[in-house]
């Protein structure tokens, strides 16, 4: 049965990558900036992260930050988008694949964030998910970047579960947009838990469970 299938996947080790390794040495001078800052908001938050600590991180001068982004917020907003492509947006569903096939990647993708946020000393959680806590409707450009993140990734984890609920592996008695909400809230709680109690199994094991509620 798939929910055995999905059971068994709970005691997986997985065998992956480290996705933080080198930087290409064709990676732009702003992707790397953004790398840089992906890193700082989640340890730091947006307000704990001034230019300061940027520059001194990241090795340039003032001048060429600027010459990238025009403030703090802009920058916030490049690194939200950065974190998406580069972690969320390779998860998304191929469409030739089966609901099951799907499935395994995404949840080999999140472990993979996972390990990988817990590859510090200290567990980072969700650069959007931080940013999304402290940013007011006062930071127009970065409350909209995120607003617009936050719907793609909803699409995507929505897709997903359409896929499983039309080959009647998930629940048809809630809408996919709603279990994709579920899912997407779920993993928000377990990286703020992971702030409290750095637990990286128990952290792979709740999303794991998360889908088992949505099966049949």
């Amino acid at each position: 049965m798939f929910r055995k299938n999905v059971d068994d996947w709970s005691i997986l080790v997985y065998s992956v990558t480290k996705m933080g390794g080198p930087m290409n040495k064709n990676i732009t001078s702003k992707q790397s900036i953004c790398a840089v800052g992906e890193k700082l908001f989640a340890l730091h938050g947006y307000s704990g992260v001034g230019i300061k600590l940027i520059l001194d991180e990241v090795g340039i001068p003032k001048g060429s930050f600027y010459h990238y982004f025009a403030s703090k917020e802009a920058f916030a907003a490049a690194v939200a988008e950065h974190y998406f492509q580069q972690r969320i947006q390779p998860i998304a569903i191929d469409p030739s694949a089966n609901f099951k096939a799907n499935l395994s990647t995404l949840l080999n993708g999140y472990h993979q964030l996972i390990d990988e946020l817990f590859s510090g000393h200290q567990p980072r959680g969700c650069v959007i998910g931080n940013l999304m806590v402290e940013v007011s409707p006062q930071s127009p450009l970065l409350h909209q970047t995120l607003t617009h993140l936050y719907d793609k990734w909803l699409g995507l984890l929505s897709a997903l579960i359409q896929q499983g609920q039309q080959q009647g592996h998930i629940r048809a008695d809630l809408s996919a947009s709603i279990l994709a909400s579920v899912f997407w809230s779920n993993w928000q709680g377990t990286m703020l838990r992971s702030q409290i109690k750095a637990d990286k199994i128990a952290t792979k094991r709740a999303l794991v469970q998360c889908m088992q509620m949505m099966t049949r």
